[in-house]
């Protein structure tokens, strides 16, 4: 069993990586705004390897909106962790089809704030909970191959 500070984790394999995947979540996924973020996200076929997590989820900070670099880390590390403590809303995401096919939720959060009022974590925190209990509850994350999305807790 995990303890209770490692089911919070992000692990490094959550992180979306790759740029066809990511060019496919910013074409074709859907958007949800909220506060200072827009949330893109999507459906894919998971691949075969190994390890494959049913979420995944990126972060960006555009350079025009926030010009320094020691401010954009500091609003992606904010948004990691905000993410990170509030991912549990996803913790009985399961997405199928009815062959038995799985999918991953892809996630992106782009920051849309300005650099003088970044926002703090608690404020961060309530607006992706917003965000992902929204996506969960209207079953928004819908694949594009008519699978099913169930909620399990």
């Amino acid at each position: 069993m995990l303890s209770k500070q490692r089911a919070c984790a992000l692990p490094r394999r959550e992180i979306l990586r790759g740029k066809s995947t990511i060019s496919s979540l910013f074409n074709e996924g859907a958007r949800l705004k909220g506060g200072p973020f827009l949330m893109l996200y999507t459906c894919s076929r998971q691949g075969d390897r190994n390890g494959c997590t049913p979420v995944r989820v990126l972060f960006t900070v555009g350079k025009k909106l926030v010009p320094r670099a020691v401010d954009r880390n500091r609003i992606k590390r904010l948004m990691r962790e905000a993410y990170r403590l509030e991912k549990k809303a996803l913790s009985g995401l399961i997405v199928s089809e009815g062959d038995g096919a799985s999918y991953q939720v892809l996630l992106a959060f782009l920051y849309r704030g300005r650099t003088n009022n970044v926002p703090p974590l608690v404020e961060f925190r309530t607006e992706i909970r917003r965000m992902l209990n929204t996506m969960v509850s209207k079953g928004l994350a819908q694949p594009q191959d008519g699978g099913r999305i169930e909620h399990n807790e």
